[in-house]
C-alpha cells in the first residue's frame, strides 16, 4: 500500500492537528482549510466511496457548521477529542462491519484476483487494527488532556507526528512481513 495515498487520505486531520491554533479566528479558518482539503484532495476517493474520505467530508462539513454559522462555541474544547474519536471509529467499525479501511487503498494496487484472499483480507485488518490503536491512544491522550492540559508537554503536541510516522512504517513494513510469515508457514 503506497503510504502517500494514505497520507493524503488523512492531510485534512493533520493540517487541522497543526493549524487549530489557540483563537477562534485560527481555528475558523483551520476549519475552512480542512473542509476545502477533505473535498479537493479526495475528490476521487470520495467518488469512489472510500470510508476515510467520507468521514472526514462529514466531520468537517458538521464542526463547521457548529462553529462558524451556529456559534456553538462550547464545542470547541472537545473537537480534538472528537476528531481522535471519530478516527478511532472510523478504524474500528470499519473492521467491525467487514471492510477495513486499508483494504480500499490497498485494493488500488493489487489485482482484483487477489481481492478475496484470506491473506490479502487478514493483512489489511491487522494494518487497520493498528491504525485504530494509534488513534486510540491519541483519544486516551486527548481525554486527559482535558482534565490536565499540557499534561504531556512536548510529547503531546509531537504525538500526531509519532504516530503518523509509526503508523505509516508499520502500513510498509507489516505486508512484507505477514507474507514472508505465511510463506514459511506454507512451506513446513
Amino acid at each position: 500500500m503506497n503510504p502517500l495515498t494514505l497520507l493524503i487520505s488523512f492531510s485534512p486531520w493533520i493540517v487541522f492537528g497543526v493549524l487549530a491554533g489557540h483563537s477562534l479566528v485560527q481555528l475558523e479558518i483551520c476549519l475552512v482549510i480542512c473542509l476545502l482539503l477533505s473535498v479537493v484532495l479526495n475528490w476521487t476517493d470520495l467518488k469512489n466511496k472510500l470510508i476515510v474520505p467520507w468521514a472526514t467530508l462529514l466531520y468537517f462539513i458538521i464542526v463547521c457548521l457548529l462553529v462558524i454559522p451556529l456559534h456553538v462555541y462550547e464545542i470547541i474544547p472537545f473537537i480534538g477529542l472528537a476528531s481522535n474519536v471519530v478516527l478511532t471509529l472510523i478504524a474500528f467499525g470499519s473492521i467491525a462491519v467487514g471492510k477495513s479501511f486499508t483494504i480500499q487503498y490497498a485494493r488500488k494496487e493489487v489485482p482484483q484476483e487477489r481481492w478475496n484472499d484470506i491473506h490479502f483480507i487478514r493483512i489489511n485488518q491487522v494494518i487497520t487494527g493498528f491504525w485504530g490503536l494509534l488513534f486510540l491512544l491519541g483519544t486516551i491522550k486527548s481525554i486527559i488532556e482535558l482534565y490536565i492540559p499540557d499534561y504531556f508537554g512536548v510529547f503531546g503536541d509531537a504525538f500526531l507526528w509519532i504516530s503518523m510516522i509509526v503508523g505509516i512504517v508499520f502500513t510498509v513494513k507489516y505486508p512484507p512481513y505477514a507474507k514472508k510469515k505465511i510463506a514459511q508457514k506454507n512451506s513446513s
